[in-house]
């Protein structure tokens, strides 16, 4: 509840004129930003400029944040939305990359699957290759510990829609991580 205070504390002296209060919500949230882009895009060399691209587009808009929710739910919104541009634009050049390769008659690079070093675990590797509508609710309950209200709003979509996403998520999981299970 304090640190909810603090946030609004923040917003207000930000709106004010106070640019430095943006700098301690940097401060306060960049980690958590940060490690939630990481998980939702796979690609760690990535996650700096697009946490860059959050906390600008944070920037931009706090003036304009109502305090519906959280200012951390809030950012994480953005994280959510920054991170689907990234994943499309890095799809659309792959696509027009591969077209060029199949020209030149190298594989093409859709079809190569390179991991990271901090993708090696299975679970990383099973959560990356779900589908990002599986995918996000996901990270975003497991990983970063969230309720089903905070994730529905972060994401847009009902709970119902979002019990439904995180069961699917579970089944596609369960062949890829079974070994990983004790029963």
């Amino acid at each position: 509840m304090a640190e909810i205070i603090d946030d609004e504390l923040l917003i207000e002296q930000f709106r004010r004129g106070d640019e430095s209060a943006f700098e301690r919500i940097i401060e306060r949230y960049s980690a958590d930003v940060a490690a939630l882009a990481n998980r939702l895009l796979g690609w760690p060399g990535e996650v700096e400029d697009v946490t860059q691209e959050i906390f600008l587009a944070a920037f931009l808009g706090l003036k304009k944040f109502r305090c519906e929710c959280s200012l951390k739910s809030w950012l994480f919104t953005i994280t959510i939305n920054k991170c689907r541009t990234n994943r499309y634009k890095r799809w659309l050049r792959l696509r027009r990359f591969s077209k060029e390769f199949d020209k030149v008659g190298l594989p093409s690079a859709c079809e190569e699957h390179v991991i990271d070093a901090d993708q090696s675990s299975r679970v990383r590797r099973a959560v990356s290759e779900l589908p990002a509508k599986y995918r996000e609710p996901v990270v975003l309950r497991y990983l970063q510990e969230l309720g089903t209200d905070e994730i529905s709003r972060i994401l847009g979509i009902s709970k119902n829609t979002l019990h439904v996403r995180l069961s699917r998520a579970r089944k596609r999981l369960e062949p890829e991580l079974a070994g990983l299970i004790e029963r």
